[in-house]
């Protein structure tokens, strides 16, 4: 009984199930009914993922001061939401330069009582920060930039995320009982490309039905939507997947029980928020 009930990294299927099912709930009534409440979400998210990536990134000597990462990542969304894209590359440009001081003084404190760390490895340091805030809040405050869209905006982040989903439940479930092939045994050894074909035949579904039946786009944008969703999905959980392998971790947390951590979901959202951000842009220009 417990083999059924257990994926094979040792995670509670059934757990997993629950917490998702807790976690869609949450993201359709934000964005159907109270879309201030997404943005409320969606910076819980970016806040405990900047939390846990600048925690991860110190096992292997990357110091990123994570009470202000925290706080400019939650900051980030309000600003998208409330003053667009200008406000939102402010306080993303503004969180990064806070790092960069907060660092610095923190480095200078800490001369009195031990020698100036290598100039390199300061450097190195700044460059983590940035990635932080670029990686975790930036990406997800393009969500909240496609919600601000009239009219179409709850249709479009609920395509998207939608889609993703599909991907990645799908490429799981059958990747994890028909999967044979390794995709890239390098980087993710539990990838297949048994999961791959079930992770586009799901996404093209989902994509082609929103943008057909709730867009009123033509069928070929909605292909091509699923496959820029296919290739944004895939990119994120395998980057994120080396991530974890150069750090030697196995999930960046364990807040969410069968699941990891909030990174461990957000993997493939992150890059999907940009490009469906620049998709709806393109093709659906706001009048």
């Amino acid at each position: 009984m417990s083999d059924q009930k257990s994926a094979p990294a040792g995670r509670s299927l059934s757990k997993s199930i629950a917490v998702g099912l807790l976690l869609g709930g949450a993201f359709l009534l934000s964005v159907l009914i109270y879309k201030e409440l997404f943005m409320v979400l969606a910076a819980a998210a970016a806040g405990f993922g900047a939390w846990e990536l600048s925690t991860a990134l110190r096992i292997k000597g990357w110091y990123v001061p994570r009470i202000p990462s925290v706080i400019g990542s939650v900051l980030i969304m309000p600003a998208a939401f409330f003053g667009g894209a200008e406000a939102q590359w402010l306080v993303s440009l503004a969180t990064v330069a806070a790092l960069i001081v907060w660092r610095t003084i923190q480095l200078l404190w800490e001369r009195r009582q031990a020698p100036m760390q290598a100039f390199k490895t300061t450097i190195r340091d700044f460059a983590a920060s940035a990635f932080v805030v670029i990686y975790v809040p930036l990406m997800t405050s393009f969500a909240v930039l496609l919600l601000r869209r009239p009219q179409d905006g709850a249709i479009w982040v609920i395509a998207f995320v939608v889609t993703v989903s599909m991907i990645d439940t799908m490429g799981y479930l059958v990747g994890r009982k028909l999967g044979r092939h390794q995709m890239a045994p390098g980087v993710s050894p539990k990838k297949s490309i048994e999961g791959l074909i079930a992770s586009i035949i799901g996404g093209s579904i989902s994509a082609v039905l929103f943008l057909v039946f709730a867009l009123h786009a033509a069928w070929w944008l909605g292909v091509l939507f699923a496959a820029l969703m296919l290739l944004a999905a895939v990119f994120g959980d395998l980057a994120e997947s080396l991530i974890k392998r150069d750090l030697g971790v196995k999930d960046m947390s364990s807040l969410l029980p069968g699941h990891g951590g909030i990174m461990d979901r957000l993997d493939s959202i992150l890059p999907a928020a940009l490009i469906a951000y620049l998709f709806a842009s393109i093709f659906f220009p706001i009048a």
